[in-house]
């Protein structure tokens, strides 16, 4: 993603628009359309998934095969990533759009809309109501809701983005492109995380990576919302 692709765009809304346009702003119709089709894709499984809970065809075969690697050594980062369930994740999320309101306040609307994303999934995961996997080597108990979709992969997608887009932006080309690249290792890391200890299958964490990208780019699409995030500064007239 272009750091500055929408600075000039978002910073001049064109004259005479729509009520809609009014309300969302100078649209990027790339983000826009990713975000359509991952959410298209989105609501195609989640039905899927209601008409068949039991795990798919393919579902059982990754899951063991990711389970039978010695992942012994990465106990910790298991560890790390599975800390963010329910109330703790909550309040993570909370604590990040409080700290952009105290540090980057022109971000926070933009902030707090992208992690809608958290009520989408939470409303799928009780309509849906997947079990837990089991017959499996590792399983996880004690967990709050369901399986269907990972609210875990959607949480490090927000997160990850969020980084990128407030912290990793004006950095030097390479090293964004590097940051890039370690926040989709971050994201497939905590994915496989979540099939090794036996919290989701495998369609479960495509349905957290989908609702995740699809509401994290539709907010990045809008330009009334990444305006005070993008747009440069005036510079201050003598």
């Amino acid at each position: 993603m272009d750091r500055d692709v929408t600075a000039s765009r978002l910073a001049h809304p064109a004259r005479g628009s729509s009520w809609l346009h009014r309300l969302t702003g100078d649209v990027n119709g790339t983000l826009m359309t990713v975000a359509i089709v991952a959410g298209l894709l989105f609501a195609l499984l989640s039905v899927l998934v209601v008409m068949h809970p039991a795990p798919f065809f393919f579902d059982r075969p990754i899951e063991v095969a990711v389970q039978s690697v010695n992942a012994g050594s990465f106990d910790w980062f298991n560890a790390f990533v599975s800390a963010f369930s329910g109330f703790v994740g909550i309040g993570v999320g909370a604590g990040v759009i409080a700290i952009t309101f105290l540090i980057r306040r022109p971000a926070t609307l933009f902030v707090a809309f992208s992690a809608i994303y958290a009520a989408i999934y939470n409303i799928v995961n009780v309509i849906v109501s997947r079990p837990r996997p089991t017959g499996v080597a590792h399983t996880t108990s004690k967990l709050i809701g369901y399986s269907y979709p990972s609210g875990h992969v959607g949480f490090f997608v927000w997160l990850s983005v969020l980084a990128m887009v407030l912290l990793a932006r004006k950095l030097p080309r390479p090293l964004y492109l590097a940051c890039w690249c370690l926040a989709v290792v971050l994201v497939a890391a905590a994915s496989l995380s979540r099939i090794y200890v036996g919290a989701h299958w495998p369609s479960d964490v495509v349905g957290g990576l989908l609702v995740g990208v699809a509401w994290t780019c539709l907010s990045l699409s809008l330009g009334r919302l990444t305006r005070p995030v993008f747009a440069r500064a005036r510079p201050v007239s003598t």
